[in-house]
């Protein structure tokens, strides 16, 4: 098995074809095809099952992708913590994040990495924390940026980021008096969240599963209304005064400075959580790693001071 092998398997299986392999990597359909024979025959196993279409992973196949996809990213790793310097780091970065933080953090990240660190290519995935935490478990990607309560892989390393504040998210176009009554306040005690109907993410959602605990700790039950799936989705429905939120500033800033939402405080208790930045253990730790964790933290700091991210810095 040779890094060429995995080269053409994967790339085979994500055009689901051997001649869109072939024309993506620019070499001959029959080079593929040899590559791909060794493989099974070494692997004894059958990768792909092939029709008149094109062809398709088998279930062992499936399995292989994902090993193979680690493998090529610890050599394009190995690779780079040869060439490496801390003045001019180099290398492939993969970072995971939820979509209330990549609004906050992935333009911005991007745009700094390419402008200061331009041999570092930064590749960013947007997904649920069990997802995500999945993905660094068996090295999909590098880094995480996720929530103290999901952390229980033995094997992680944590860096706390903020603690950050949670608000319940109202819109301003007035379509309801219990809603106009209600952007007219700055804080809401918790038991009166027990009022309204509130658009929160699925159940294994670590806001859900923190709003489970607090429910358990007071008695106070949060109704929950119909859950579009994405976040955009469901912030286009509470602009247009249609429904609630509970959030975080940094998922909401945006609309928050063009005032077509308000964000209210929620007090008695107060609502909060920490956001980790976290790495494998198992896994070696390169300049360009270090050089990506370091930005994060100093974009973390930034959108904090603008009050783009609220609640307390924790680095």
């Amino acid at each position: 098995m040779n890094s060429k092998q995995l080269q053409y398997f994967l790339k085979t299986a994500d055009k689901g074809s051997i001649t869109g392999a072939a024309k993506e990597l620019g070499i001959a359909q029959p080079a593929i095809s040899q590559q791909i024979s060794s493989l099974e025959h070494e692997l004894s196993v059958q990768l792909f099952e092939r029709d008149f279409r094109g062809v398709r992973l088998t279930k062992s196949g499936g399995k292989f992708y994902l090993r193979a996809q680690s493998i090529i990213h610890q050599m394009g790793l190995a690779k780079s913590e040869i060439d490496n310097t801390e003045s001019n780091p180099s290398g492939q970065i993969s970072i995971g994040m939820a979509q209330s933080v990549s609004n906050v953090l992935a333009i911005p990240l991007t745009q700094a990495i390419q402008k200061n660190y331009p041999n570092v290519e930064l590749t960013l995935h947007f997904g649920s924390t069990d997802f995500l935490n999945q993905c660094l478990s068996n090295g999909q990607i590098d880094l995480s940026i996720t929530y103290k309560s999901t952390v229980t892989d033995k094997n992680f390393c944590s860096t706390p980021i903020i603690k950050e504040n949670i608000y319940l998210v109202v819109g301003t176009e007035h379509n309801t008096k219990a809603y106009e009554q209600l952007a007219k306040q700055d804080n809401i005690a918790f038991k009166q969240l027990a009022e309204f109907e509130i658009i929160l993410p699925n159940q294994n959602d670590p806001l859900v599963q923190m709003l489970n605990r607090y429910e358990t700790q007071t008695g106070i039950r949060i109704w929950n209304k119909q859950n579009f799936g994405l976040l955009m989705t469901n912030l286009r429905y509470v602009t247009d005064g249609l429904g609630l939120m509970i959030l975080p500033s940094c998922a909401v800033f945006h609309l928050e400075k063009s005032k077509q939402i308000k964000t209210i405080t929620i007090t008695q208790p107060e609502l909060n959580r920490d956001v980790l930045l976290v790495n494998n253990s198992k896994r070696p730790v390169s300049i360009a790693m270090q050089i990506v964790s370091k930005t994060i933290l100093g974009l973390t700091k930034e959108a904090h001071s603008m009050g783009n991210w609220r609640g307390k810095l924790l680095f």
